[in-house]
């Protein structure tokens, strides 16, 4: 963290930062994960705050933001919580594709379905996890209808329903490893 004594005062008083580490360096690296860390916190905290916090200027802060989102290493949006519209029931169903068929073919026709959340490829009995959230079970109940059962692309499926979500992770600490 760049200390005021780290600093060069400009021709018209301001705080001139010294220049901002390589990305691509431990200390960039780092830099990097502080950033993300304090967005994962609150996605609109203002540059001037994140930069306070970790030492530089704010346009460094906006340029390494910047950076992260053209390098899909980050997103910033909304998360909208399925309860708070309705969506009280939530399901994983396992899918084995049908011998022939592509993976990925089933997986972009499933990704296309809107109550889809989350769609994984896996090894094991399975080779599809799609996760889902529906309004009812009749809405669950129709979703398979339409989408897994009578498929010659599918050739079995397991249901299992979500009784309580013990923890649901959306931040992750970039620092463990």
């Amino acid at each position: 963290m760049a200390t005021k004594s780290e600093t060069q005062k400009s021709a018209r008083g301001r705080q001139k930062a010294l220049p901002e580490p390589a990305l691509d360096t431990s200390e960039g690296m780092e830099l990097n994960q502080q950033i993300i860390g304090l967005l994962q916190q609150d996605g609109r905290m203002p540059y001037s705050t994140i930069a306070a916090q970790v030492g530089v200027s704010e346009g460094t802060v906006r340029n390494r933001v910047r950076q992260l989102l053209d390098d899909n290493v980050i997103s910033i949006q909304a998360e909208a919580l399925p309860d708070a519209f309705g969506y009280k029931f939530n399901a994983v169903t396992f899918i084995k594709v049908a011998a022939g068929t592509h993976v990925d073919s089933v997986a972009k026709r499933l990704s296309a379905v809107p109550e889809v959340y989350y769609l994984i490829m896996t090894l094991g009995r399975f080779d599809l996890g799609v996760a889902t959230y529906h309004k009812s079970q009749d809405d669950f109940r129709e979703f398979l209808t339409t989408h897994c059962y009578g498929h010659s692309d599918v050739a079995e499926i397991e249901n299992n329903l979500v009784l309580k979500v013990h923890k649901m992770k959306l931040q992750w600490n970039l620092h463990a490893g």
